[in-house]
């Protein structure tokens, strides 16, 4: 009985190795990203995010609207910037500058950066916007609100509230004038009251993607917003 027990148990063993082995976890996801900084403060900050090799790279970044795309590495779905390029991966918190989760199946994304709080780890913070055309469709909307406040939006016939740290969807707006323009407008929460933020005619039309970034600046008590429009025709 001890022999066939053995032999038992060499065979579960063997089938629990073969098993671990034929479905290994992905150890570093490819991403395609632009990016978004937006820090006046700072505007030429450099920045350093994991190459397509695992190196580390100069992250695209622009002083006006969307940056080139660039291939980079996500160790165990996580996007990080480090302030230098000889930053270790393995030791990252002197240089650490941001990090975000990016969701499993993204393989196209905007990455918005923006100053953090007093009160934040980093100096940084992120959000990740899924970039695929199946995922943010021309002539949709995207609105990033980087703070920590509830707002809402009224663009043409759609009414949406944002809720603090999220991404809303705005549905192509139809209901425009003859300039393709409607009425954009942005509130912000003071109590049990809306107040308006903003409001100005923006243009919608299906060859554009209208991308409305919400963010607060040091010693600055109503949030700001920056409109990108992305052009885009394919990735």
């Amino acid at each position: 009985m001890t022999v066939i027990k053995h032999l038992i148990l060499s065979l579960l063993c063997g089938t629990l190795v073969l098993t671990a082995s034929a479905a290994p976890q992905e150890a570093s996801a490819k991403v395609r990203i632009r990016a978004v900084l937006h820090d006046p403060m700072k505007p030429f900050v450099e920045m350093y995010v994991q190459g397509d090799t695992g190196n580390l790279i100069r992250l695209n970044l622009a002083m006006e609207g969307l940056t080139k795309p660039q291939i980079v590495s996500c160790p165990k779905g996580t996007l990080q910037l480090y302030s230098s390029s000889t930053a270790d991966p393995a030791k990252p918190l002197a240089n650490l500058l941001a990090s975000v989760a990016v969701p499993e199946g993204v393989k196209q994304a905007i990455i918005f950066i923006v100053p953090a709080g007093e009160n934040d780890k980093a100096p940084y913070k992120l959000m990740v916007l899924n970039d695929a055309f199946d995922a943010f469709g021309k002539g949709e909307s995207r609105v990033i609100n980087m703070t920590y406040l509830p707002l809402a939006i009224t663009a043409g016939e759609h009414s949406k509230e944002i809720a603090p740290a999220s991404i809303v969807t705005v549905p192509r707006v139809t209901k425009v004038n003859a300039m393709n323009q409607a009425q954009t407008v942005f509130y912000r929460k003071v109590d049990k009251d809306w107040v308006v933020l903003s409001e100005r005619p923006m243009q919608f039309t299906n060859t554009l993607r209208n991308i409305f970034l919400i963010y607060l600046m040091p010693n600055v008590a109503e949030p700001q917003i920056r409109t990108l429009i992305d052009t885009s025709t394919g990735q």
